[in-house]
């Protein structure tokens, strides 16, 4: 069933009238009406205008320079894209011949000056009413006209296409099952594994510290006991690492919010990790953003467990030299209403002796393909258990790698800002007054050197907003003009005010990137 047509008075009105007085007038009353209005000062640049946005009505003064109101409304009615546009006359013209020949060039009415709000109001709801009804009555029929021959189609094609679909939700779902009881099935039997294995370790490294404590053991034997522990401590690592991500993949993630001081938390385990490093021979290299928040809520256990994890990760993948850890705000200057804002974390000089892609692939849950070596497949789950919990925190891990510089593992968390941080603030942005109007070879040199600072896109919005003589959209990217350009922007700004739409126009098209633009 087709809907009755509904009536909306409101629509896109432009006047065209070379006297800026009468536009400002009009537009003014129209768009306290509810109109949206454009204006031009000329014919040209009104056809030019109505070609690049038709409006839904036309005002047109008869009396213009260069082409009158007469001229402009037969060229808009020998365009077979414009022809339907209803054109009403505005004139100081009261004789009958006048009225006659604006009926003859195509115009739908005439109001006469000085405006008579009521009567301006009357003429162009009723103009807009019947342009309304006609354009709906042509689509209703169109629609009516489509909807009967698709819909022979559409009864034919839908029983197959029901037929089809139903195959292929059956085929994926059998697949799905297939792949879900697998890889619980893989999930489990290690997890079991894991768990047996670990209760023997646990008595080996029990038996080996009571043994370490004996004062009959030689020196060789210390050794021996010394390999044994630290082989067993290396074996239960890797098994707790096992659990927790098969515990990650098979449960749903679970976040444990609460708020802590991060910087303590940073401080603890920078300082544990640091004696590792410097342990194995190497340099350990932090770096704190200075105005990192101190106070956050999320998952600290989770939080530790991904700075551990990365920082294992980096130390077992780095021989040589340093291992360079750094900490920010992602985007200082922003943050949303709920006070969220991402952490971001980066390891620097991981010799992995892979390529990002590969470390990718090893993401893939419980495929060590590019790990073949021991430590490599330790390095493998490190970094899967920090991409896991990244995950659940909102955030992610990335790599780039670099043959000079090794792996760079950069962690993103999305974090929120404890109620008993100071926050962050925002940056304060003062802009000088604008000075006064420039000359014509100043304004096409500032245009010039403007567009070596704003986008592409920028110049291009401006000179579609002034084609078609949006004044407020026109206005909106002026105040994006930086202040060091403020003349510019100032005698922009005047041509907009006074609807002269063709100056702005001109000045743009004179500039190198306008001839650049597709």
């Amino acid at each position: 069933m087709i809907p009755e047509p509904e009536i909306a008075p409101e629509g896109n009105i432009l006047i065209i009238d070379d006297s800026p007085e009468n536009l400002r007038m009009l537009s003014q009353t129209l768009m306290t009406y509810g109109y949206i209005v454009r204006c031009v000062t000329n014919g040209s640049m009104a056809l030019t205008s109505i070609q690049h946005a038709p409006p839904d009505l036309i005002l047109l003064d008869i009396r213009m320079p260069g082409l009158d109101g007469y001229q402009v409304c037969q060229q808009l009615k020998r365009n077979p894209e414009t022809q339907d546009i209803p054109v009403i006359f505005l004139s100081v013209l009261e004789e009958v011949k006048d009225i006659v020949k604006a009926f003859e060039v195509g115009g739908v009415d005439y109001i006469t000056k000085p405006f008579q709000t009521e009567e301006v109001l009357a003429r162009i709801q009723n103009q807009l009413t019947i342009q309304t009804l006609r354009k709906q009555l042509s689509l209703q029929n169109q629609y009516l006209l489509h909807e009967i021959n698709e819909r022979k189609k559409f009864e034919q094609a839908l029983c197959q296409e029901i037929q089809h679909r139903l195959l292929i939700e059956t085929s994926l779902q059998d697949v799905k099952n297939v792949a879900e009881a697998a890889d619980y099935t893989k999930r489990e039997l290690l997890a079991q594994m894991s768990h047996e294995l670990r209760t023997p370790l646990n008595i080996i490294l029990g038996f080996t510290s009571l043994m370490q404590g004996e004062d009959t053991l030689t020196p060789s034997q210390q050794e021996y006991l010394a390999t044994v522990n630290d082989s067993a401590q290396h074996l239960l690592k890797l098994i707790n690492k096992i659990l927790s991500i098969a515990h990650t993949a098979s449960s749903q993630p679970v976040l444990l919010e609460r708020e802590f001081d991060l910087h303590q938390l940073l401080a603890l385990v920078i300082s544990l990790w640091q004696t590792k490093t410097l342990a194995k021979g190497l340099q350990f290299e932090f770096y704190q953003a200075p105005d990192l928040p101190r106070f956050i809520q999320a998952d600290e256990n989770k939080f530790r467990q991904i700075l551990m994890n990365l920082l294992d990760a980096a130390l077992q993948a780095t021989e040589t030299g340093a291992i360079v850890v750094k900490i920010d705000v992602e985007n200082k200057d922003s943050l949303d209403s709920n006070g969220m804002f991402r952490l971001v974390f980066e390891i620097h000089q991981m010799e992995t002796g892979y390529s990002s892609n590969k470390l990718d692939i090893s993401f893939q849950s419980f495929s060590q393909t590019a790990f073949s070596q021991s430590s490599t497949q330790q390095l493998g789950m490190s970094l899967l258990l920090v991409r896991q919990f990244a995950q659940v925190m909102g955030g992610d891990v990335f790599f780039e790698s670099d043959s000079a510089k090794g792996t760079i593992a950069c962690v993103h968390l999305l974090v929120k800002l404890a109620d008993s941080s100071p926050g962050l603030t925002q940056r304060d942005i003062q802009l000088s007054s604008y000075p006064t109007q420039s000359t014509p070879e100043e304004i096409f040199l500032s245009m010039e050197a403007l567009q070596h600072v704003m986008s592409g896109d920028w110049l291009a919005q401006l000179h579609q907003a002034a084609v078609k003589g949006f004044d407020q959209q026109v206005l909106q990217l002026i105040q994006k003009i930086p202040a060091n350009f403020a003349s510019l922007a100032t005698t922009l700004e005047v041509w907009a005010r006074n609807f002269q739409f063709d100056q702005i126009v001109a000045v743009i098209r004179r500039t190198a990137r306008f001839q650049q633009l597709p």
